[in-house]
């Protein structure tokens, strides 16, 4: 039984929602042949709103290189602006948002080998300043309560990368970074890769992220002590080992691609990929933190029964400031691949909705998320006609009703 059935005859009972959605804009037109848009920052962290506002990051060709755009749509505005070119001259690849008040915003991204930040208002760029030292990339970005810009990235530490992460001061259209150090101080024995950082109002910092330290993918996370250090790095995601080896599939199963949202006033929702399910690919999972990241409560799925036996994708998680937490991500159950949206109820996860105007004819894929301080839901996602057709880059506001 497919939801879209379900939904035709249930439509108020386990799909009603707690938003009204608006009709998708567009942030680009649809591309030409060869070029292609990517929304894929680590941790899903391509759109960001504050106080009415919204930034949408991207990455795509259209000019011949690959390049990082903005586009800025201001609390009053009925569209968004045209797109901002925000990286610099070379190849560069998966933009990060974060907003930093007053119209402005922080916008992370890869380019020649190396990791970037700058602030912008969609006028005026600040200068770039540089994050890395060594080959790195996959920059995550995430506001603290102090008006200042905490950023984690993967940098080359002798044979693999390993997740650093610094804060950065921002004061005008000057940024200082007051050093980086890495979020785990032990030697990497395997790749560390795709972070996710977030930032509470009681300013604890938390980073999780891939690591293959132990033979198969796992997701670990720490959080900032008083002295500026991390704690030893701890595991998200639980695994079954003797699953897996009765399966002849290796030493556990695997997890990928971790996002983290702020809750409330010291609390850390996180999403991501989970195969622990071997024989119908990866899964949505999500864990709570009400103590600033120091420690995960269980693993919840956020699939519902009958996206079981589908593999989702790309999973971006968004909290709001009163507890509203939000999950969406893409898979094909009806047929065709759509955005499909869960929030959290009751101590679990509704029935899972696919999101009027990003669902239904085409390949609807990569979605990011944000919710507002009204509890408004804000997404964006990349939309094509099928495999290997021009795209281009969408976004639905859902304005949020009683919680």
């Amino acid at each position: 039984m497919r939801a879209g059935w379900l939904a035709a005859f249930f439509p108020l009972a386990a799909l009603a929602a707690p938003w009204e959605f608006s009709p998708p804009v567009d942030l680009t037109t649809v591309s030409t042949k060869g070029v292609f848009h990517h929304v894929e920052s680590a941790g899903r962290k391509s759109i960001a709103v504050a106080e009415g506002g919204v930034a949408v990051v991207w990455e795509d060709n259209h000019d011949g290189v690959s390049r990082c755009y903005l586009a800025l749509k201001p609390a009053k505005a009925s569209r968004f602006s045209a797109p901002m070119r925000v990286s610099r001259t070379h190849e560069s690849f998966e933009p990060s948002v974060a907003a930093m008040g007053k119209g402005r915003y922080a916008v992370g991204w890869e380019e020649d080998g190396a990791a970037w930040v700058r602030v912008t208002d969609g006028v005026r760029l600040s200068p770039s300043l540089r994050l890395s030292r060594e080959e790195a990339g996959q920059v995550s970005l995430a506001r603290g309560p102090k008006e200042g810009l905490y950023a984690a990235w993967t940098e080359g530490a002798g044979r693999f990368r390993q997740v650093r992460a610094a804060r950065i001061a921002v004061e005008g259209d000057h940024l200082g970074m007051d050093g980086s150090r890495p979020v785990d101080a032990a030697i990497p024995q395997d790749e560390q890769l795709y972070p996710s950082l977030a930032v509470t109002a009681e300013e604890s910092v938390v980073v999780a992220w891939e690591d293959r330290r132990e033979g198969h993918t796992r997701i670990l996370y720490t959080y900032r002590n008083k002295d500026g250090s991390f704690a030893n790095p701890a595991a998200l995601n639980e695994i079954q080992r003797g699953q897996a080896a009765a399966l002849g599939l290796g030493r556990g199963s695997g997890a990928m691609r971790v996002a983290l949202a702020a809750e409330g006033e010291d609390g850390i929702a996180a999403a991501w990929s989970d195969k622990r399910d071997f024989l119908s690919g990866y899964d949505v999972y999500a864990a709570f933190s009400s103590d600033g990241g120091r420690s995960f409560g269980k693993n919840q799925p956020v699939q519902d029964s009958f996206g079981d036996s589908f593999a989702q994708w790309h999973p971006a998680i968004a909290a709001g400031p009163h507890g509203r937490v939000a999950v969406a991500w893409d898979d094909d159950r009806d047929g065709t691949s759509d955005i499909w949206l869960a929030w959290a109820e009751g101590g679990g996860w509704s029935e899972n909705l696919a999101l009027p105007g990003a669902s239904g004819e085409g390949v609807q894929s990569d979605p990011a998320l944000a919710l507002d301080e009204d509890g408004n839901l804000h997404v964006a996602w990349v939309e094509k006609a099928g495999d290997g057709a021009p795209t281009r880059v969408r976004y639905l506001f859902g304005r949020s009703g009683k919680k």
